[in-house]
């Protein structure tokens, strides 16, 4: 396994440690950005390039694919290039897209664009597990990981609530488009800043005891 945690962690373990809460705010940041286009992709392809209702539903069929495929592709460039370097890769390729999106007016433009942000959002929970795994090892990962999930079902509040409430006050897509694209792009830091948590154990009562005597032994 690339990056192998040198140690096993367990849940408790892992969450005192800053690295999960890292990962935590990785994921999350990558699905406010996927989350925020399947929830509006629709009404944005209508308004945006001014397709029918009918023409529009079949983005969904588009991002679906991308999502999907997104879980293996970035998995597998992700041990190759590594985990970091994967999500810093995804943040970039989305904060470009969704300013691209803010731009364009055909639907053929916009369906290439959503795909990209789909497909960046389907690697994210394709390569965490393994991100997970490499930082807290692979016993515990069942639990680490899937507490970790929160993160999806909070980006799943704030990424559509995001996009739709700038678009009422602005009256438009393009000007949500452009904070999402600036929200991504600062949210390449992240990655930047994680480092392999080390674990620190306690010392055992009777690895306790015996350094006593040691230290009697030797005064």
């Amino acid at each position: 396994m690339r990056g192998a945690a040198a140690q096993d962690f367990t849940l408790r373990q892992a969450l005192r440690t800053r690295q999960w809460y890292g990962l935590w705010l990785t994921l999350f940041l990558n699905s406010v950005a996927g989350i925020a286009i399947i929830s509006q992709a629709s009404p944005m392809a209508q308004e945006i390039s001014h397709v029918s209702a009918a023409a529009a539903a079949a983005l969904f069929g588009i991002i679906s694919i991308a999502n999907g495929s997104g879980r293996f592709l970035w998995a597998w460039f992700s041990d190759a290039i590594g985990r970091k370097a994967v999500f810093l890769t995804m943040f970039l390729l989305q904060a470009a897209a969704f300013l691209l999106l803010s731009q364009v007016s055909g639907f053929v433009s916009l369906a290439v664009l959503s795909f990209t942000i789909l497909l960046c959002y389907g690697g994210g929970f394709g390569t965490m597990p393994a991100f997970a795994a490499d930082y807290f090892g692979a016993k515990d990962i069942g639990s680490i990981y899937g507490l970790m999930l929160t993160a999806w079902g909070a980006a799943g509040v704030v990424g559509p609530t995001l996009l739709a409430q700038v678009r009422q006050v602005t009256g438009q897509y393009q000007d949500a488009l452009k904070i999402m694209a600036l929200v991504t792009l600062l949210s390449a830091i992240v990655p930047l800043l994680l480092r392999p948590p080390v674990l620190l154990l306690r010392p055992s009562a009777r690895e306790r005891d015996l350094g006593r005597v040691d230290r009697r032994i030797a005064s």
